[in-house]
């Protein structure tokens, strides 16, 4: 009897162990379709299945995409982008070791190709311009990286561009998601002498959200970091010369509050040294924010963009006069956070928040019209910079101004700069006669508030074009 039980066990282990994998594979077969249906959904993109063989513990199937940027902008003047081959191959179980050394389902290789790139761009002949693998875990995570190889752009004798290749991980969870990446240069020579440098990207991204929801469009809370140690670019015979900047970043963050059915979004450009021309600044950032956006109002946004509707005017103008009185009932906020930097002869900062306030009877008003929104704008705004700043400033629009003199030979430019450096104070003395600067010990200020209609400018009343 025992050994009958023993016997059946190992009939069901050893049967499970060859139906299991035929399952699988028409799980993950309808996974592939389903992925490139998704993609179709996105405006811009046609995806299709072009081949699909299944075995029984392994699958291969080619994908061609096509990029229209047409379809998203009809009026844009771009080139066509050519049609590209995915070639898919997958590995499953009921369990695999994936090259990444990880026991899973599946795993899975998708690879550009693109070889219609070859005519400009060389890169090593066994290697594809894309790759990306990963392995779906045995309790339903995915871990998976990415990389392109070293490649060389060529298109005239002098000149060429070398990219010295990318690396990339990451892990999507059931409610998070990991990416880190990086590449070491991307560099540029013309007749022997270097136009375009730049070192050390990063990126880094991290998310509280499945894939399955953050493809819906809405709001969750995430933190994406892209820098670049260094960027230099020359431009001879051009007034920008050359562009220095080191320590440079870009940062998004968003939130989401689910009580509220709102979201928050921040974008921040940071930036430790940046010469522009020889003019050199450090410390810069500007912090741009989004606060209470309806979440709704969004991802129907988002359903509008994905067909490619949201470029016509007239289908733009009915979604905006559907959702917009939606999204002002949660008072949404769009704020300049924060401006800052130093020069060498000083620094600056300041900030622009504004917040539409609804009035009891906001909504029966038309906000079509300025009145609207005079009324039930809040706005809050500030200027600080030391003296030598603004005095910079201002000699630089006035050399704007004479640019015109100058290149007709009526003033020569050291002509210019000096009635430049004479005139700037005087600029000042003015803008504070008229109340729109205060001096400080530090320097100058600036403010502005607007609240139900009445700003004040520097504390001082004043009047708003009605």
């Amino acid at each position: 009897m025992k050994k009958g039980l023993i016997a059946s066990a190992v009939a069901i282990t050893v049967a499970g162990a060859l139906i299991a994998p035929h399952f699988i594979g028409q799980q993950v077969e309808q996974l592939v379709h389903d992925q490139v249906a998704q993609l179709n959904q996105q405006a811009g993109y046609q995806a299709s299945v072009q081949e699909y063989q299944r075995g029984w513990f392994d699958a291969n199937a080619v994908i061609q995409v096509h990029f229209d940027m047409h379809e998203l902008d009809p009026a844009a003047d771009m080139p066509a982008f050519p049609v590209f081959n995915i070639n898919l191959a997958l590995t499953h179980g009921p369990v695999v070791l994936s090259s990444q050394g990880l026991l899973g389902l599946s795993a899975w290789q998708a690879d550009v190709a693109a070889d219609t790139l070859r005519e400009k761009l060389s890169w090593a002949e066994d290697q594809p311009i894309y790759r990306i693998s990963g392995v779906s875990g045995l309790f339903g995570g995915h871990s998976f990286s990415d990389q392109m190889p070293a490649w060389r752009f060529q298109e005239k004798d002098n000149s060429h561009i070398e990219f010295s290749g990318y690396q990339g991980s990451g892990e999507i969870l059931s409610q998070s998601m990991y990416y880190s990446g990086k590449a070491q240069s991307l560099l540029g020579e013309e007749n022997g002498e270097r136009r375009l440098a730049a070192n050390d990207l990063q990126i880094d991204m991290h998310a509280d959200v499945g894939l399955a929801t953050m493809m819906e469009g809405g709001f969750y809370d995430s933190k994406t970091r892209i820098s670049l140690a260094q960027l230099l670019i020359s431009v001879p015979g051009t007034e920008i010369g050359e562009v220095d900047a080191s320590g440079l970043a870009i940062e998004v963050k968003s939130s989401r509050n689910a009580d509220k059915g709102t979201g928050n979004m921040e974008l921040a450009y940071l930036a430790d040294s940046i010469a522009v021309a020889g003019q050199p600044a450090s410390d810069l950032i500007m912090q741009v924010q989004l606060q209470d956006i309806n979440e709704g109002v969004l991802m129907e946004y988002q359903k509008l963009a994905r067909t490619g509707d949201a470029a016509d005017p007239q289908t733009m103008m009915q979604f905006i006069e559907e959702n917009l009185p939606i999204a002002l009932l949660d008072s949404p906020a769009l704020n300049l956070a924060k401006l800052s930097g130093n020069l060498p002869m000083g620094k600056f900062d300041g900030y622009i928040n504004s917040r539409i306030k609804l009035q009891d009877d906001a909504m029966d008003s038309d906000w079509m019209y300025r009145e609207f929104w005079l009324s039930n704008l809040i706005v809050d705004a500030q200027l600080n910079a030391d003296k030598e700043v603004l005095l910079f400033v201002a000699k630089q629009q006035m050399l704007g101004q004479m640019q015109g003199a100058i290149l007709a030979g009526q003033i020569d430019e050291e002509q210019a700069e000096q009635m430049a450096v004479e005139r700037a104070p005087m600029m000042l003395e003015m803008l504070q006669q008229q109340g729109l600067l205060v001096e400080t010990p530090e320097g100058y200020q600036s403010t502005f508030s607007l609240k139900q209609g009445e700003a004040l400018l520097n504390g001082e009343p004043m009047p708003l074009p009605l």
